[in-house]
């Protein structure tokens, strides 16, 4: 197979989908392997890397009207649109759930490309090629809203003196990269509050990621507030009562289908948002515009912030790109296998041998083909069993 590795232009997306060392590994499966200019310096392989182990070096226009599959790390802008083809494999984060407008995916899907989204691999109620990014991403903004509270409201962001004390955080989510923000407070000895709809296993889902004898001597600085899915409100008002004490608010949960805007339009409002102190620090890291938080829209900028009531916000889409290097060798070790096995057995093959990729194509032959994603957008799906003629697929 002829495989592209594109460069990314979304704005300070500075990751590459693969490394020198994999792409060598396809050159000696005997495919063919172009990577566009320029793809991999931002994270730390230039050029010369790719060229070393076999890759041809190409312009963006070559590597789009030759590659078979094109592997990327987010989903072409509209200005790239225009590259894509009828039948070319299209292997990346394509969040066509998420903040991308139907309209465009409509265009996306009009090319005839087939698409795999990394975010939608899932192996057994596991989702690989996101788990690296989501725990990447809950250190990250840990950090980041450290940083923005010393700088914006003057506080030490840790509990390092005894006669000073600690801020105040909430955590809203204990998934991956809830429970990888909460390691990084419980690190700084900050107090915080933790929103979750299990309480029960949140302990579990934790040491996952935490040392034991970091959550025994920091157990005592958690509150736990349970998420009470069948009466939103109340888990509000709880909220609401914290909103003056709390220095650093990271959300880390999306809204799910059995909680529509009807039964609870925000979990955190413009208005709880103005009791916060000034200089406070909230960061929504779902990249979900206006989703739980009212206040929160994603933003393509590593850095930028915006104030509303005097409460910073930071709301960055691909906080991992912060440190590409380290984001790169992360998620392109969890994609290889994935690239390798598209490669080497072709689109069809590969999702009947694999559940995994299977569930992930979002569309094929101009057809929707992922039933969450086109529910939620209100586009009309197609299964893929049915247009690839499944008779005996167990899946």
């Amino acid at each position: 197979m002829i495989i592209g590795i594109g460069k990314e232009i979304k704005t300070d997306e500075r990751r590459v989908a693969l490394l020198p060392g994999h792409v060598g590994r396809l050159i000696k499966d005997k495919h063919r392997v172009l990577v566009e200019e320029g793809a991999g310096e931002r994270a730390g392989f230039n050029n010369e890397e790719y060229a070393k182990v076999g890759a041809e070096i190409v312009s963006k226009k070559k590597l789009y009207e030759e590659s078979e599959m094109i592997v990327k790390v987010k989903c072409p802008l509209e200005s790239e649109y225009g590259y894509l083809r009828n039948k070319q494999i299209l292997f990346a984060y394509l969040h066509f759930d998420e903040n991308i407008s139907p309209e465009n995916i409509k265009r996306i899907v009009s090319t005839g490309v087939t698409g795999i989204a990394y975010e939608w691999v899932e192996e057994v109620g596991d989702y690989p090629l996101l788990r690296p990014m989501s725990e990447l991403a809950g250190i990250l903004f840990a950090l980041r809203s450290m940083e923005l509270l010393m700088e914006n409201k003057g506080v030490l962001p840790g509990g390092f003196f005894k006669s000073l004390e600690s801020p105040n955080a909430m955590i809203i989510g204990i998934g991956r990269m809830g429970a990888n923000a909460l390691k990084v407070l419980l690190m700084n000895n900050i107090n915080i509050f933790i929103v979750d709809k299990h309480p029960e296993t949140i302990k579990d889902r934790a040491l996952r990621y935490i040392n034991e004898e970091i959550w025994q001597r920091n157990k005592d600085k958690i509150r736990i507030i349970k998420f009470d899915n069948e009466n939103p409100q109340r888990t509000v008002e709880n909220i609401d009562m914290l909103m003056e004490r709390l220095d650093i608010i990271i959300n880390c949960a999306v809204r799910r289908i059995d909680l529509p805007k009807s039964r609870m339009e925000y979990l955190i409002t413009k208005e709880m948002i103005s009791k916060m102190k000034k200089g406070s620090v909230v960061c929504d890291a779902t990249a979900c515009d206006k989703d739980m938080i009212e206040t929160a829209v994603s933003s393509e900028k590593l850095l930028e912030t915006y104030e509303i009531e005097g409460i910073i916000h930071y709301n960055c889409d691909h906080i991992p790109s912060l440190v590409p290097n380290t984001a790169s060798i992360l998620l392109a070790n969890a994609t290889f296998p994935y690239i390798r096995l598209i490669a080497s057995k072709g689109f069809i093959e590969a999702v009947k041998t694999s559940e995994a990729l299977f569930k992930s194509v979002m569309c094929y032959n101009r057809h929707f083909t992922h039933r969450y994603s086109c529910k939620k957008k209100d586009l009309p799906y197609t299964a893929l069993k049915t247009l690839l003629n499944y008779r005996n697929s167990s899946f």
